[in-house]
């Protein structure tokens, strides 16, 4: 009961308060802080897959270069298996001309999105293209 009767005193004593000029200026501020929170967090979050595909289409390159991965289909099957960590809509495709392994990923930019705040993202794909020479 006792803590009962200071939470009602508290509840008064907040309504009463006529001194909440810094409150609205929250109020008004805080919405606009968290959109711009949100897609610093979405452009993080989109710079950082794209590192992570880079990197595995780097890793199929050079595994195909040294021999570990036979062909460029092999290499394409590398990249997707790897690349659902990133998004479950991976395509990539690979060519070899002339001893120039190419290699290319491409993953909607809306899998990638972390809150979605930026709707700019929506219809867009983030591709990566990595070259690496064959080894003889």
């Amino acid at each position: 009961m006792c803590c009962r009767k200071s939470f009602q005193r508290i509840l008064h004593c907040f309504v009463r308060k006529e001194d909440g000029s810094a409150t609205i200026e929250a109020v008004i501020w805080i919405p606009f802080f968290l959109m711009l929170f949100g897609l610093l967090a979405d452009v993080s979050m989109i710079f950082y897959n794209q590192s992570r595909l880079l990197r595995i289409v780097q890793d199929a390159n050079r595994n195909m270069s040294v021999g570990r991965l036979t062909d460029s289909n092999a290499t394409v099957e590398f990249v997707e298996a790897q690349g659902r960590a990133v998004s479950p809509h991976v395509t990539s495709t690979s060519s070899v001309t002339a001893g120039l392994i190419t290699t290319t990923a491409t993953v909607p930019m809306q899998d990638i999105d972390l809150f979605g705040v930026a709707g700019v993202f929506r219809n867009l794909n983030m591709t990566v293209r990595a070259e690496h020479l064959m080894e003889s």
